[in-house]
């Protein structure tokens, strides 16, 4: 039985089809943070059109490429298009008034008009990709602004929570509090729920960028934090595990996550660091590339031979590699997925297919460089923007977090002093019979904090872990980069609560030296 057959008619198929297209559109999550995946896109599809292919395969490549998240849209034009007869104007304009993304939708919409007006689709596509490029600027600026402002708030909110915790423990040497506990876990709860809405708040704030590419391929550093993962993580967890069921100093369990992160974390940074000197230098490279081509009418093996490597910077190993690979007959595709893989970067990952699909389909190597060449500056440029906010916000939480833990610690050593001192004098009047009258034995029970404390040292731990955890999350949200920079400030913060556990306590048995 046919598919006609089945469903009645060929116009059931249809209406049933495009039904099927509705609800995929419809169940589309809205991106609300700024990315790149759109500015992307459309530099692919303006690079592709100048090698004049015809409309169909200019859609048809558009929605091959899955990694962007808008290509669904063009695919799904491609299939009303060339499976059910619709003029590619007509779905456009379908397309359009199913999307809830508002500039994705203004933008088919604009297509519809061009489409049906006959204009060519390299020219508008071009003029696109430039407006874009604007918008995604104006976008990510505000949001690098919006970030310096959260993150102020944040550092604000931080320190007032760690003056109510500390007005708290304060209160306990002072007043004869009943409902302690119920105070002392309201307040956890409380930390816990306002450092995580503003790691939501900041997380919604900051741009969305993917910085680490997910080839096979990786680069020198990838290759040893993922050797280091395996080598250090499972002992790791293990040995924390074994110490917390055996009742170890928290200081010294934190101590050990620090030994078990922190070498993971360094190669992290290496590489984040590494990244952004090879997507630096990658603009200029592929602009140089194209032009030589382009110009000379040569391949791009060929041209690379005339590459001045010394111009390329930290890309001259890589581009050496791709040249001899090219230079051997070995496939294209393979040659250049090694040089991307070795980057590690995803703005090369997505500049090079760029680059290397619309040369391969018959464009202008030259118009190619120079429209990848400005996508990737502009985010470069971009992210520079972004790394003064995040720089000076990473220098402050890490001393407002050694400032904040350590204030806890050294309330709480006071309150063990003062614990001490209050049970000598008891110990001391009671050896006296009949000396201590009712009032004062009422003024020493007043004093009493000794059966306190245990709980209080759990309290403490409580707020000083929150802020570890949550100090580590924020600044790597305010950064970027790949995820194992948790590792990096997850182990710093760690290392710091714990150091300052250890070196705190002495410091204060030294200062308050009690005498009866």
């Amino acid at each position: 039985m046919g598919i006609g057959e089945k469903f009645g008619n060929p116009e059931t198929v249809r209406k049933f089809d495009i039904e099927k297209i509705r609800k995929k559109l419809d169940g589309l999550k809205v991106v609300e943070r700024v990315s790149d995946d759109t500015l992307f896109l459309l530099t692919y599809m303006a690079a592709i059109s100048t090698a004049d292919i015809e409309r169909d395969r200019i859609f048809d490549h558009a929605g091959a490429q899955e990694e962007y998240e808008a290509s669904v849209y063009f695919k799904q034009v491609h299939t009303l298009a060339s499976k059910w007869g619709y003029e590619y104007a007509k779905a456009c304009k379908y397309i359009s008034q199913k999307i809830q993304d508002a500039y994705l939708s203004k933008f088919f919409g604009r297509m519809a008009n061009i489409l049906s007006s006959g204009e060519p689709e390299k020219k508008f596509l071009k003029h696109e990709k430039i407006t874009r490029e604007e918008i995604y600027s104006s976008e990510y600026e505000r949001s690098v602004e919006a970030l310096r402002k959260w993150t102020d708030g944040y550092t604000a909110l931080m320190v007032s929570m760690t003056l109510v915790v500390t007005i708290i423990l304060v209160s306990v040497m002072i007043y004869n509090i009943g409902n302690l506990e119920t105070l002392a876990s309201m307040t956890v709860l409380l930390t816990v729920f306002t450092c995580g809405l503003a790691l939501y708040i900041i997380y919604k704030a900051a741009p969305a960028e993917k910085k680490i590419h997910k080839l096979q391929h990786r680069s020198r550093e990838q290759k040893q934090i993922e050797f280091l993962t395996r080598v250090l993580l499972p002992p790791g967890v293990f040995t924390i595990s074994f110490l917390f069921i055996h009742g170890t100093k928290i200081e010294m369990i934190l101590l050990a996550v620090t030994l078990f992160t922190l070498p993971i974390g360094i190669l992290a940074m290496i590489d984040d660091q590494k990244i952004d000197e090879r997507d630096s230098s990658f603009p200029a490279f592929v602009k140089t590339l194209g032009t030589l081509a382009g110009t000379a009418g040569i391949t791009i093996s060929s041209a690379m031979e005339n590459l001045d490597r010394e111009n390329v910077d930290c890309l001259e190993r890589g581009v050496e590699t791709l040249h001899q690979g090219l230079s051997m007959g070995f496939k294209t595709s393979l040659c250049w997925e090694k040089f991307v893989g070795e980057t590690g970067s995803e703005l090369i990952n997505r500049s090079s297919k760029i680059f290397t699909d619309a040369v391969g389909l018959g464009g202008d190597p030259a118009e190619i460089g120079n429209i990848v060449y400005s996508s990737s500056l502009a985010i470069v440029l971009l992210r520079m923007k972004r790394k003064l906010v995040s720089s000076g916000f990473r220098g402050i939480a890490i001393a407002l977090h050694g400032v904040m833990v350590g204030l806890l610690i050294f309330v709480m050593e006071i309150i063990h002093k003062f614990s001490e001192l209050v049970s000598s004098m008891n110990e001391a009047h009671s050896s006296v019979q009949g000396e201590m009258s009712g009032v004062s034995e009422m003024g020493m029970c007043l004093f009493n904090v000794a059966d306190k404390v245990p709980f209080l040292d759990s309290f403490t731990f409580a707020i000083v872990l929150t802020l570890t955890i949550s100090n580590a999350i924020v600044v790597k949200i305010v950064e970027g980069g790949g995820n194992y920079k948790l590792f990096f400030y997850g182990g710093l913060m760690s290392g710091i609560s714990g150091i300052l556990m250890v070196l705190v306590p002495p410091i204060v048995s030294t200062m308050f030296s009690f005498e009866i």
